[in-house]
């Protein structure tokens, strides 16, 4: 069974690890598809399919239910982002987002392959 994944839970656990490991409160989009691919190919490799809801609407979708959390950056040129708004944290995105996931996804967000891919592997 294909199991779908909101960019929503993409971008708030790049940002919980970027965040924690590098003080950094953005992601870019270039980003999140490469680190995106990994999981995916993280939870393959455990036996499970999956497909992340990344189209033009789903972000949309993320800065429209979770303007609270996230907006976009266009500042630079030729690379825009996701970025956590000033006053959240990571206890914030931890509760929001990371509350509810199942543990085969918790594990595939956090796994070597998938934090190299976000340049913070351990």
């Amino acid at each position: 069974m294909c199991k779908f994944i909101g960019i929503e839970d993409l971008v708030a656990n790049a940002l919980i690890e970027l965040l924690e490991k590098n003080n950094c409160r953005r992601v870019s989009f270039e980003t999140l598809l490469k680190y995106g691919a990994v999981v995916l190919n993280v939870l393959r490799d455990k036996g499970d399919e999956a497909i992340f809801l990344l189209s033009k609407e789903h972000t949309n979708e993320l800065i429209r239910n979770y303007s609270d959390y996230f907006e976009i950056d266009r500042s630079e040129i030729d690379s825009d982002a996701i970025v956590l708004k000033e006053g959240k944290t990571v206890d914030d995105l931890r509760d929001r987002f990371r509350a509810f996931l199942t543990v085969d996804r918790l594990l595939a967000f956090t796994d070597d392959k998938s934090l190299a891919e976000l340049g913070v592997a351990v």
